[in-house]
């Protein structure tokens, strides 16, 4: 089997506008592809905050909406914006191939892995760190600044506000986090997780405390924020608590604040006196009430019922007592 052999150049670019609600941002990810490859050999994914809203590539060279709101079609000026703005960064991608594969004297390239250690910014190319190409002069950085500020970044902030009215519904929402505050027993101590889920956008600020004071991040195991199957996100931090702190009984409290929340939502544990650390769950400490007020009311709806059904002599009774009693008399 002939070994695929290509070369892989990314090129990402972006604008951020505030919407009144929080910063959005629209990102383009070009990627070129030079070699024997069943893709295109340039594409573009475009992407608001979190959400792909389209793609283009050279092949088809037309714009695709995607996104949660299909249903508007792409209006004719954003098509074109498209075919123009990408269409460049593809030539300029295509030219940097050829820069790097003269740089390297290879005619195909060379393999993907190579790729990953690749880097450009605005200025340069670099490889593991190092000076790869000669820097830009001080001309072909004043062009590129101006072509950026004058041409590529209005026509991205037009497109990313089209974006938000037709994605508004989406990327606007606010859902509130969902807190948990897990213990679980390690080898020396306990483990106190603070997990935040279901919430979004995911931006949050997630903290935990001791005694009411904010712990460093140095002494937390701290998660990235993950995407849900559901299109919200996650997080987690976790303290490890030893035996010795455990015995000193403070009190810990996650701290959680989000756009979707009025205030800081907080969720506290505190171990109990002889008996492992123990979580208080407010929601199952009134179910239990619940429950006990229910059976309650059943004792006392059955004893009434009870009551009710206890025979009382009537008047005819009384009166055939108190003759049988005067009979009685009379045959003594």
């Amino acid at each position: 089997m002939r070994e695929l052999r290509f070369f892989f150049l990314l090129l990402s670019t972006y604008s951020i506008v505030n919407a009144g609600s929080g910063s959005h941002s629209l990102w383009a990810f070009a990627t070129c592809i030079s070699g024997e490859t069943p893709f295109a050999e340039c594409s573009v994914v475009l992407m608001m905050d979190d959400i792909q809203v389209g793609y283009f590539d050279s092949n088809t060279e037309r714009f695709v909406h995607k996104g949660h709101n299909t249903q508007n079609a792409t209006d004719v000026d954003m098509a074109k914006d498209a075919t123009y703005v990408f269409g460049h960064m593809f030539l300029s991608l295509k030219r940097r191939l050829s820069a790097l594969k003269y740089r390297y004297n290879s005619t195909d390239a060379f393999n993907g892995i190579y790729a990953d250690l690749i880097h450009y910014n605005i200025t340069h190319y670099s490889y593991n760190s190092g000076n790869l190409l000669s820097p830009w002069s001080q001309v072909h950085q004043t062009n590129a600044k101006w072509r950026y500020q004058t041409i590529y970044l209005p026509i991205c902030i037009k497109t990313l506000k089209k974006f938000l009215e037709k994605e508004k519904n989406f990327v606007m929402r606010k859902v509130r986090p969902r807190v948990r505050l897990i213990q679980k027993a390690v080898s020396g101590g306990t483990r106190v997780s603070c997990l935040a889920f279901g919430f979004y956008p995911r931006h949050i600020n997630l903290t935990l405390q001791r005694d009411g004071q904010t712990i460093p991040d140095q002494e937390l195991s701290a998660g990235l924020v993950l995407p849900s199957a559901d299109g919200t996100y996650q997080l987690r931090k976790s303290l490890t608590v030893s035996a010795e702190e455990l015995s000193e009984k403070h009190s810990y409290t996650c701290s959680t604040f989000h756009l979707s929340l009025d205030n800081k939502l907080d969720v506290s544990w505190v171990p109990r006196d002889g008996t492992d650390p123990v979580l208080v769950s407010i929601p199952s400490a009134a179910l239990l009430i619940a429950c006990l007020a229910i059976l309650l009311a059943c004792v006392w709806r059955r004893r009434n019922a009870a009551g009710t059904h206890v025979p009382h002599p009537s008047n005819a009774d009384e009166a055939q007592a108190v003759e049988q009693i005067s009979l009685s008399s009379h045959d003594s």
